[in-house]
């Protein structure tokens, strides 16, 4: 193999072979783009679910992906139904907290049930648009991104206008972004392991405790669906669609930027290994190992540059900020503040960039327990924040690093902000945890285990899903 070559003989060797064969950028690109099984070789990454898997039909995607899912919405409906009706009658006056008689009219509390906490931030900017720059040092909506608001604003105005309009759309929105997502998951799974795993998949992620989030008036389920969707075309080799993807998710939410970084290792592995494919046997010895994987790749590098083709498809790798600098160059044109939205954040919302590791030390020396109107739930924060840190390792050994990657960014990048609030509901966003979920309760008979997590599961989120009709301020 080219890759057993020392540094400057392999690259040297390489050069010459492609001069001497007189290999152009018209015979490297097809021979890369019908070589699927050479270009998923690097780094000893599966290959065998993405050039097998047949394709799902449209009967089998009802049944096994949104049937199941529609039906845990169903059931949190039904749940934050009762808890308007049977609970919220009860509780003793308190000023800060939704009253009944505001919210039990029916069929008002359909989507009433949905809107609490971030979500008059949202409704409010798809009715009146951002505030002045004169609240940045407030709690300002500029910290909320403006692709949601923006789904909301047309059928909130086409329902006529009004605040129950509003709520209306942004929980169609909610909803129907959602559903996608769902279809996405399941091709995905479905496209890299097998059918049974796919709809575990689903499963779990729908049953998770903050899968409430995903029918609430919230970006949770838009912006996972289009992260997912970013993962999903870049697997498929979709440079563009999986850059514009990425491009909305970081309109939606700050962390949809992070997307930048599985989305470029994707294509850099992808372009390398169409040059310079991994070689079959590796040395026992790891770090030798990974110093020929790493060799081989950057070798692969050097030699796509060749190519004007793998620059230009590179450039969708760097749409995905764009969503992010669109925003801000709404901030300068509407109130003169480029970084309007850092500024809001760190001024009005106490979140600035911060070791995490300083951030858990914190929050565990100081722990916040029996205080229901605190914004921050503590337990529920610190036990999701050393739980998803282990998925980080445990996607390492069992996952293709663009998962690995994708979950890093997502885990760390919140941990990051200097505040533990709403951290559990953020890594609802980790989907390849349920993945590995599936993995581990699919890969022998376990049905103990399967049965064990829906429970757990079903039970939290039943729980939850009451403290969030309810307007308890922990679970925002």
């Amino acid at each position: 193999m080219l890759c057993l070559l020392g540094g400057r003989e392999l690259k040297s060797s390489i050069l010459s072979k492609i001069s001497d064969r007189g290999q152009s950028q018209d015979t490297l690109s097809p021979a890369c783009q019908d070589a699927p099984a050479v270009t998923e070789i690097l780094l000893s990454e599966s290959t065998t679910g993405l050039l097998i898997a047949e394709k799902p039909t449209a009967v089998e995607v009802w049944r096994e992906a949104l049937l199941p899912f529609l039906g845990t919405r169903l059931i949190v409906l039904c749940i934050g139904l009762l808890a308007t009706y049977y609970v919220l009658p009860v509780l003793v006056s308190n000023p800060r907290l939704p009253t009944f008689a505001a919210q039990g009219s029916f069929p008002q509390a359909l989507w009433l049930m949905w809107d609490r906490f971030d979500s008059g931030f949202y409704l409010d900017i798809a009715q009146h648009g951002y505030w002045a720059a004169s609240t940045l040092h407030n709690r300002s909506d500029w910290v909320f991104y403006p692709l949601y608001p923006l789904l909301i604003a047309g059928p909130g105005r086409l329902f006529g206008g009004s605040q129950n309009a509003f709520d209306i759309a942004g929980m169609v929105v909610a909803n129907v972004a959602g559903a996608v997502m769902i279809v996405y998951l399941y091709l995905l799974v479905r496209r890299e392991y097998n059918r049974k795993l796919a709809g575990r998949t689903v499963l779990y992620l729908a049953l998770f405790p903050l899968a409430f989030f995903l029918s609430a008036i919230y970006t949770e389920s838009l912006l996972l669906c289009l992260s997912i969707a970013c993962i999903y075309y870049a697997r498929q080799r979709s440079w563009w669609l999986a850059g514009l993807c990425g491009g909305l998710a970081a309109l939606a939410r700050l962390q949809g930027v992070a997307l930048i970084v599985p989305l470029a290792w994707e294509y850099l592995r992808v372009t390398s290994a169409c040059y310079v494919p991994q070689p079959e046997v590796l040395p026992r010895n790891l770090f030798q190992r990974y110093t020929l994987q790493f060799r081989c790749f950057l070798v692969g590098i050097v030699v796509a540059t060749r190519e004007l083709r793998n620059w230009l498809n590179g450039l969708a790798v760097a749409l995905v900020p764009c969503g992010l600098l669109v925003f801000m160059v709404y901030g300068q044109l509407a109130i003169g503040d480029f970084f309007a939205t850092f500024h809001a954040s760190k001024w009005g919302w106490g979140r600035q960039l911060t070791s995490p590791v300083r951030l858990l030390v914190y929050s565990l020396l100081h722990p916040i327990l029996g205080q229901p109107l605190n914004w921050n739930f503590w337990l529920l924060n610190i036990v999701a924040a050393c739980a998803f840190l282990a998925v980080i390792v445990w996607s390492y050994r069992r996952l293709p690093t663009v998962y690995t990657l994708y979950t890093a960014v997502t885990v760390l990048l919140p941990l990051s902000s200097n505040s533990l609030n709403s951290l559990a509901r953020y890594y609802l966003l980790v989907f390849p945890a349920f993945l590995l979920l599936a993995l581990w309760t699919g890969k022998t008979e376990r049905p103990h285990l399967h049965a064990f997590l829906i429970a757990c599961f079903s039970t939290l989120q039943a729980f939850l899903i009451v403290l969030f009709v309810l307007g308890i301020f922990a679970i925002a």
